[in-house]
């Protein structure tokens, strides 16, 4: 039998809500389909949480909903695999495994610090499930699972990049940045932009950049800390259109841009 874990999206609920409502009932909660549904369809259209879906065979047979956090000490976010859920028919296949993998490295490509769970000191058969998957068991019912510190690419975007539905679009969450600005270049309007792109971001304008070598020309932006997966959906959005360059920007940082393709 063949596992495969994918991201759900709102095209997925009518899927999901069964499983969540028996999720929910496992920890003695009256069953309420129509709760369950409203409750996944909020997290996901706000971007509140990310929900791994395991297919056995191609049939929908559990999931995991992972919710973001930060840890101050670690200066870093984190995530809690909050839920996890396998249906009875689809147990003792390495479902259970599946998801727990596939969270780890959703986690690391989103750049996060570790992955935090909860579990009671009962649950024999969870606290065995995480250990063989790696997870440190503590002196409470936490467990943690640490990463190295994933490599990162600064980006400076001075256009549609900031925008908080594009970014979860793209990327799966919400992006932290800091003010920045270009020197020596001046921003002007595409005549057209990719469909495609414009479908994502919804924005018809887009901006583009042009160097001058007029120190007086300031394009502000925001300088952002993408892993290489999500510098590579940047790139994909930006096809066709721009192309990326390396320049330094006016803090003294130097960071990859996106110019025009006609841009020398």
């Amino acid at each position: 039998m063949t596992v495969t874990v994918r991201r759900a999206t709102t095209e997925d609920l009518d899927a999901i809500t069964p499983l969540f409502d028996a999720y929910r009932r496992f920890y003695a909660q009256p069953g309420d389909l129509q709760r369950a549904r409203d409750f996944l369809h909020e997290r996901l259209q706000r971007g509140e949480s990310a929900i791994l879906l395991a297919e056995l065979d191609g049939r929908l047979a559990g999931f995991t909903q992972l919710y973001p956090m930060f840890s101050s000490v670690r200066t870093a976010r984190t995530w809690v695999l909050n839920d996890l859920y396998v249906d009875e028919a689809a147990r003792r296949h390495g479902v259970a495994m599946q998801l727990l993998d596939a969270a780890a490295q959703f986690a690391k490509e989103q750049g996060a610090a570790g992955l935090m769970l909860e579990t009671t000191r009962d649950n024999d058969a969870a606290r065995a499930l995480y250990r063989a998957a790696g997870w440190n068991e503590d002196a409470t019912q936490w467990y943690s699972l640490s990463f190295a510190p994933a490599a990162t690419e600064p980006l400076f975007s001075y256009g549609t990049l900031q925008d908080g539905a594009v970014q979860r679009s793209l990327f799966g969450r919400h992006l932290d940045g800091t003010p920045d600005a270009l020197t020596g270049f001046r921003m002007e309007w595409l005549e057209e932009r990719d469909p495609e792109a414009v479908a994502t971001s919804s924005i018809v304008r887009h901006p583009v950049v042009h160097e001058t070598g007029d120190a007086a020309d300031r394009v502000p932006g925001t300088l952002y800390q993408l892993t290489t997966a999500e510098l590579a959906r940047a790139d994909a959005y930006e096809d066709g259109d721009y192309r990326r360059v390396r320049v330094t920007l006016g803090s003294g940082c130097g960071a990859w841009l996106y110019v025009g393709r006609s841009t020398p």
